[in-house]
């Protein structure tokens, strides 16, 4: 895995300097934890109303286009982000909304059901005497939340669920992996990586900028890595693909309004 030899933090000026002196910018970030913060439950995390005004300055302008790529549903996407003129990515990779409205699927739902409604159950099962989880069934993908779930509980039941879902896993072409408290099922042919490579392939000539906060974004923050620039957002330095560091979601927003007035 490449890692960035050095990490470092810049100010959201210098790396939208640096952005700048492109002349067209194809800016790609992830949602939950990098425009918007970490919320208890996932409903609770919507985008300011200072967010969105700048996403909008953004797409109307010529200079930058705009993905955002996240683990929710492209449906749930469309809703949080009322924005016209952006690529919208759900579930890792798995669909598309194109600016002009055009929908892709690069997965076959229904064959993706009947796996994902029995690993659905297997975690119901696993938490139906526990308080704190929440379950979350995507078009492609299944996640069990845990972040309101005693950690001593969600220690042993997330342990209990991944070694029993794990053989069916491997042999039904599906990946585990673990985030900021959530273990999340999706297949192995889907991550943010290939997402970024197509977004790259559709805006050629654009220098891409990914920023993301979280493991399922250093896939995008690897491909990116020889061509453009990755941005990690977090409060401490750690192990990434990333080339600098933005502290929170406040610097995110002042490096895009900078964008966004150019």
């Amino acid at each position: 895995m490449n890692r960035s030899p050095v990490l470092r933090e810049w100010t959201p000026e210098q790396i939208a300097a640096l952005a700048l002196s492109h002349p067209k910018l194809l800016i790609m970030t992830d949602f939950d934890g990098t425009l918007v913060p970490i919320r208890e439950r996932p409903e609770y995390a919507l985008p300011s109303p200072g967010i969105l005004k700048t996403l909008s300055r953004l797409t109307a302008g010529r200079r930058a286009t705009l993905a955002v790529v996240s683990g929710r549903d492209v449906g749930e996407l469309k809703r949080l982000i009322p924005v016209d003129g952006i690529y919208l990515v759900g579930c890792h990779g798995a669909e598309y909304i194109y600016p002009g409205g055009e929908k892709i699927s690069v997965v076959d739902g229904e064959k993706l059901d009947p796996f994902l409604d029995l690993v659905a159950g297997m975690a119901a099962d696993a938490v139906a005497k526990e308080e704190g989880f929440i379950l979350e069934r995507k078009k492609a993908a299944f996640a069990m939340h845990y972040r309101l779930a005693d950690p001593v509980s969600a220690l042993r039941v997330v342990s209990g669920f991944t070694v029993k879902v794990r053989p069916l896993i491997v042999k039904c072409g599906f990946v585990l992996m673990y985030g900021r408290k959530v273990v999340e099922v999706r297949p192995r042919y889907v991550n943010k990586g290939k997402a970024v490579k197509r977004l790259m392939q559709l805006n050629p000539g654009c220098f891409p900028v990914y920023l993301g906060d979280d493991v399922a974004d250093e896939d995008a923050f690897r491909v990116i890595q020889a061509h453009g620039m990755g941005v990690l957002v977090s409060e401490s330095g750690k192990s990434t693909a990333a080339c600098c560091r933005l502290r929170d979601q406040r610097e995110v927003l002042r490096f895009l309004q900078i964008v966004s007035s150019r």
